[in-house]
């Protein structure tokens, strides 16, 4: 047997490690204990509002609602511009899931090419809470109706009704009335456009960009709670869009009617004529006592439904292609023409009011005229004889304005220029409607600017015998020329033009009017005044005036001018303007043919057609007018 040797009993020590560890373990667990109860205090006491909103937005959407624009009416009320219900497809960027997919079979559905929704949903992730609209005038069969029932499928995606606008015909007034689009980013760096977004619509030309303001309204709202897929529940709050004034224009629908037929009709009586580039023109009507444009027509023109819903690649490049002549383009106040003999009374004004010659100092007018070594001729091969000044407006004498212009170089100082200037001429009018340009009234000093060689920058005698005839370097506007002849008409006041009449509020009642405004008041003689009014009648009453034959029978005295202006390497550009009756002036009227040839055949019916349409003459036969200048 083996048998362990005894052990020795060992008494216990006091461990007061161990109580240690055990103390301060539960510190910790106080401690942490305690850190839980002030998150759960923090969180649900002091963040309890902030994570109630937070909880609130993840289930509540607000969704703007647009308002519809103001109707846009002509002076006897009928509309021009209102609005049609419509759909349009949105994205919220926040439910937007599976991105790339989505996008990609929502344009296969919109029949949108992908990459340009992709840049529209990258926009729209600049604010990601909002609605963007990505396509507008959608159909509700199939599209509409495809989404909606595949709605699981399309997360983040949108269906609104909406606000189109809507036109009364096609192609009409199209310049004046002008379009509406998304606010660009130029544009919302703008003081007018400050309290926009991204998204909203603005007028972008003629009318709708003048008066936005007026015509944009306020938009409403409406919150709606959604499930956790973002799918509407129920409506919690609405607030409904204020519908924006209403605009009353100066322009009268049968007159403006009766303006874009002339045009048609003179392109193809210049075809008709030989001249086959003759293909844009303009017409221009005006009150000449108050300045209210009662016609504006530009052609080509364009019908404006091209931008509702967003305007199409198709139809841009269709309507910017060489072929299409410009569409987007007034010509009325920004194409700039040399205005040819359309600018003589003016000339005729200046030479009256400085006393170079009196109305009944003869001239003689050659068929040619010479400065040196350089010769003009007039526009009639063997000349005029000896004329006076009214008698030089009668027959359009190129020799005797030419003759006029050296008197006017002689003084040492741009008198010419600064007669001219008067009545509007290298200024802008001041029309209540977008991008008007100035056109050009050449002197010395412009020229000293522009010039490439010190030979080029010299103005010289012959620079002044081309501006007293409209030519060389004169550009005018069409309109610059109804404010200037409105001038001569109405005894002397240069008025302010313009195409709207007065604002009213949804219910009619008229909450801004506008008044006449007269830039200048001319000092002119009564008497000078008078005598190139009668020689502008003679125009059109007197055997040998140039614009006779196509006023012939008309029952209504009309005073006016025939112009044809060169413009090299083009062909001669066709020009008249007139105003009636003679003795207590209505209207005035210009019209233009581009390259459309002689004035006196192209031009002037166009004029003729318009005060018959104003006057209510039956239309009389305007073939085969004898071409003068």
């Amino acid at each position: 047997m083996y048998l362990e040797p005894a052990r020795k009993h060992r008494i216990p020590k006091d461990n007061t490690s161990i109580g240690m560890r055990l103390a301060l373990l539960g510190l910790v667990i106080v401690v942490l204990f305690c850190v839980l109860g002030f998150r759960l205090w923090f969180l649900q006491v002091l963040s309890g509002d902030q994570y109630v909103s937070l909880a609130d937005n993840n289930r509540v959407r607000s969704v703007s609602i647009e308002a519809p624009r103001g109707v846009i009416y002509d002076r006897n009320g009928v509309p021009l511009v209102g609005n049609r219900p419509g759909l349009s497809v949105g994205v919220l960027p926040m439910d937007l899931r599976d991105e790339e997919n989505v996008v990609a079979r929502l344009a296969e559905v919109l029949e949108m090419p992908l990459d340009e929704l992709m840049e529209k949903v990258e926009k729209a992730k600049l604010d990601p809470y909002r609605v963007t609209v990505v396509a507008e005038d959608v159909p509700e069969v199939p599209t509409v109706a495809y989404l909606k029932e595949h709605s699981l499928e399309f997360p983040g995606v949108r269906v609104e009704k909406t606000s189109l606008r809507s036109y009364s015909r096609p192609a009409f007034a199209t310049h004046v009335l002008g379009y509406v689009g998304e606010v660009s980013e130029k544009d919302l760096t703008l003081e007018e456009f400050r309290a926009l977004k991204a998204g909203d619509k603005v007028g972008k030309d003629g009318v709708e960009r003048t008066y936005d303001s007026f015509l944009r309204g306020s938009e409403g709202y409406r919150e709606v709670e959604v499930d956790a897929m973002g799918r509407p529940k129920r409506v919690i709050q609405y607030q409904k869009p204020l519908p924006g004034n209403n605009i009353v224009l100066t322009i009268d629908y049968d007159l403006q009617e009766a303006a874009e037929r002339a045009i048609q009709e003179g392109i193809t009586r210049a075809q008709e004529d030989g001249f086959e580039n003759a293909a844009a023109g303009v017409v221009v009507a005006m009150n000449p006592h108050n300045g209210e444009i009662l016609a504006m027509a530009s052609y080509p023109d364009y019908d404006l439904s091209v931008w509702v819903g967003g305007m199409s690649k198709a139809d841009m490049e269709q309507l910017t292609a060489e072929e299409a002549k410009f569409p987007f383009l007034n010509r009325a106040i920004k194409g700039q023409y040399p205005p040819g003999s359309t600018f003589k009374p003016f000339v005729a004004a200046g030479a009256l009011n400085n006393n170079l010659v009196q109305w009944d100092t003869r001239i003689f007018c050659g068929p040619t005229f010479r400065i040196g070594e350089q010769v003009w001729r007039d526009w009639k091969e063997e000349g005029h004889g000896e004329v006076n000044l009214v008698e030089a407006l009668m027959v359009s004498a190129d020799v005797y304005f030419y003759t006029l212009a050296e008197m006017f170089y002689d003084q040492n100082y741009p008198m010419l220029q600064e007669e001219v200037r008067r009545f509007g001429f290298g200024r802008v009018t001041g029309i209540d409607l977008p991008g008007e340009d100035v056109g050009r009234v050449p002197d010395k000093d412009w020229k000293s600017i522009v010039g490439k060689t010190a030979e080029e920058r010299i103005w010289r005698p012959g620079d002044e015998v081309n501006l007293s005839i409209g030519q060389g370097y004169m550009l005018s506007t069409p309109l610059q020329l109804v404010v200037a002849l409105s001038a001569i008409a109405n005894g002397g006041k240069v008025i302010v033009p313009h195409v709207a009449k007065q604002i009213t509020d949804s219910s009619g009642n008229v909450i801004n009017k506008l008044e006449p405004v007269v830039r200048q008041e001319l000092d002119i003689a009564f008497e000078d005044l008078s005598r190139i009014q009668w020689g502008l009648h003679l125009v059109t009453s007197e055997v040998g005036g140039t614009a006779r034959a196509a006023f012939k029978g008309f029952p209504i005295e009309v005073a006016g001018k025939t112009g044809t202006a060169e413009k090299k390497p083009e062909d001669d550009y066709a020009w008249f303007f007139g105003y009636a009756p003679v003795d207590d002036p209505e209207i005035v009227v210009v019209a233009l043919v581009e390259q459309g040839g002689h004035g006196s055949s192209v031009a002037a019916p166009m004029v003729r057609r318009v005060m018959e349409a104003y006057f209510g003459v039956e239309a009389g036969e305007l073939s085969g007018i004898q071409i003068t200048e």
